[in-house]
């Protein structure tokens, strides 16, 4: 009995000391989470009063026009394309909560800006950097097509799809770093293809799109992310 009894205070007293323990930790302050660099760069707080510029859409003509990455092999793009382009991305950022400065600065500018004396893709880096200098922007938007291909038949049946490579890159006009790049490369494939992409092929109604209309989503999914 006395056995019992010991055993008994032995288990009252683990217990009131674990439900002491987990109220502490239930009321102990937790440290604020820092958030990720990319995050960082592109939140709405780190945007708050800055101007961005965004620069007509280019086509580069080798690696060392492209401020990531590589040129597709046989890449092909239309000279009219970045027409097309620049009024879509122009329309998707007309709602944009950030300060976009009109699509005039950035042509004039980029017809105006130097490069600068460095070679390969430094001066290309630094090209746009004179380019938000110029425009007296925080941020530049780099726009770039690096490959085209148009849809072969129609949006019921496409004997070939669309394909679009391009890129939308961020960098910082003070410092001339990348903050921040998207890069979208798709060919619409077709639901035996990819059963993966199920959704995707609802959404789009079952339809083959076009090569601007499979462009005019990933300019949306990129804006997007970099938080314009």
């Amino acid at each position: 009995m006395r056995k019992k009894s010991l055993l008994l205070l032995v288990v009252a007293i683990a217990a009131t000391a674990f439900l002491s323990t987990g109220c502490v930790r239930r009321t102990a302050p937790t440290a604020a989470k820092a958030p990720a660099s990319g995050d960082a760069a592109t939140s709405a707080v780190a945007f708050l009063g800055k101007a961005f510029v965004v620069a007509p859409f280019t086509i580069p003509a080798t690696d060392a026009d492209l401020l990531a990455g590589y040129l597709p092999a046989n890449s092909n793009v239309p000279e009219v394309v970045p027409v097309h382009l620049d009024a879509a991305l122009a329309s998707d950022l007309a709602g944009s909560k950030q300060n976009i400065l009109p699509a005039r600065m950035g042509l004039d500018c980029s017809r105006s800006a130097p490069r600068g004396e460095e070679s390969g893709r430094l001066a290309t880096m630094r090209y746009w950097q004179n380019v938000g200098k110029c425009a007296g922007a925080d941020f530049v938007l780099v726009p770039q097509v690096m490959d085209w291909r148009e849809r072969e038949g129609g949006e019921a049946g496409a004997t070939k799809p669309a394909s679009v490579d391009l890129s939308l890159t961020l960098l910082d006009v003070r410092t001339g770093g990348i903050v921040k790049k998207f890069h979208f490369d798709e060919t619409q494939q077709s639901l035996t293809d990819n059963i993966l992409n199920a959704k995707q092929f609802v959404a789009r109604n079952g339809r083959w799109l076009s090569a601007i209309e499979l462009a005019q989503e990933g300019l949306r999914k990129g804006l997007a992310e970099l938080g314009l």
